[in-house]
């Protein structure tokens, strides 16, 4: 017999629909016991949490947060759009496999497209497996990376010049400092695609940091960069104290590094490299960030894997289309397939002028045939057409696809972002 699965959004005021979810997400993960219940719920989604429920009992919960991403621009830059962070999306252990991650996946990216005027959707995945299915792409990589005690980095003497122009100054992270930190993310967003932005109000919780959720680092710290007395970057770290043999052996984790040029970035890298007591410095880096182009190769940074960082799915097509920039004129005809958003699959006519693309409904035969997931992949530049075509995820007509596929090309691939 057919299950019944209804999905609800909370009311964000409901306070004991609010406990609720977190009641469910205890049971959903591993509870560690160790973080207060009030500080477990300043950390719940409040301003849209859902719950799923399977022939009348609790069964699933998610979450959406306010977010902003940064997409390509036409001349190489990046512009702000908003966004749905979605998370916290788990099963009860009792409802697995019974359809209720399917219900809240759909439920959500309607609720994205029709209810928040949103056209794209964003998350972190916890296991690589799930989301492709329902339409989300890969859209940056990251390498977890480790600096050693008074690394190097050979920058040229230009941006030695500007890093030397920028003053640091180490404060303990606050929620008191979320506006300054949220003012400044904005701001580096436009420099490259791939940066989320929390809300100023997110931000305030993300720099909320405390003893039980710390284990043995020490609070976290905030390295800020400043330039003729404006932010110009600034670092979210933590230090580890470790001894090894009766030597120091501390490490130092960068949670994000935040910059709007070469010049604050080398200046964050060179003082945290370069700590008391500190062995090692370690956080994740995007391919293409300039820490890395630094450094003879990817083996000089100790780097211990590769992971995805930010999969993108696309809800409104069209919109999302308008919204990016377009590397090329482009005139092709695409077919999408998308088995959740069905209304919104089907062939259009992909053109672009000036940077500027729209799509449209079309009747003619298409020249690119992809699904939905493809293009998320590729929307911030991390991933080509080409690739995937190469892969078989993308075919037609070769000619076509490489016209659409440098119409989305970036100059430098996306950032890592934020945890969210």
């Amino acid at each position: 017999m057919p299950s019944d699965i209804h999905v609800t959004r909370i009311d964000p005021a409901d306070d004991a629909a609010v406990q609720q979810i977190l009641d469910l997400d205890e049971l959903v993960w591993s509870a560690s016991g160790r973080v207060p219940r009030a500080d477990a719920l300043r950390d719940t989604p409040r301003r849209a949490g859902f719950v799923a429920t399977r022939d009348g009992e609790p069964a699933g919960i998610a979450g959406s947060w306010d977010v902003e991403l940064s997409v390509p621009t036409a001349k190489g830059g990046a512009s702000l759009r908003p966004a749905e962070g979605l998370t916290r999306v788990g099963v009860h252990p009792d409802h697995r496999r019974r359809g209720v991650l399917g219900a809240m996946m759909a439920h959500h990216l309607r609720w994205t497209r029709d209810e928040q005027g949103r056209s794209i959707a964003v998350l972190k995945a916890s296991e690589p497996g799930i989301y492709g299915r329902f339409g989300y792409g890969v859209a940056s990589s990251e390498l977890m990376s480790s600096f050693a005690r008074g690394t190097k980095f050979a920058a040229p003497q230009s941006v030695r010049d500007i890093a030397e122009l920028t003053t640091l100054r180490t404060t303990t992270a606050s929620p008191d400092r979320g506006r300054r930190w949220h003012a400044l993310a904005r701001e580096c967003a436009t420099t490259l695609p791939g940066h989320l932005v929390r809300s100023a109000e997110d931000s305030q919780r993300l720099l909320t940091d405390t003893p039980e959720s710390r284990g043995e680092r020490e609070p976290a710290r905030l390295l800020w960069a400043t330039r003729d007395g404006h932010d110009v970057g600034c670092a979210y770290f933590h230090r580890t104290l470790k001894w090894d043999t009766g030597s120091a052996a501390g490490k130092v984790g960068v949670f994000f590094l935040l910059s709007v040029d070469a010049g604050a970035r080398l200046a964050l890298a060179q003082r945290l490299v370069d700590l008391d007591l500190m062995g090692s410095t370690e956080y994740w880096v995007a391919p293409d960030d300039v820490l890395a182009l630094w450094q003879p190769s990817l083996r000089s940074m100790s780097v211990s894997g590769v992971a995805d960082n930010l999969w993108v799915r696309l809800v409104d097509l069209p919109t999302a289309v308008a919204e990016r920039g377009h590397a090329v004129d482009v005139d092709v005809v695409v077919q999408v397939r998308d088995e959740i958003l069905t209304d919104r699959a089907g062939t259009g006519r992909w053109t672009a002028g000036a940077g500027v693309g729209a799509l449209v409904r079309s009747d003619l035969e298409p020249d690119v045939v992809l699904d939905i997931s493809d293009l998320g992949a590729v929307w911030l530049g991390g991933q080509s057409l080409a690739a995937r075509a190469a892969a078989g995820h993308v075919t037609g007509d070769r000619d076509a696809i490489t016209q659409l596929d440098l119409a989305l090309r970036t100059p430098i691939g996306p950032v890592g972002t934020i945890d969210f």
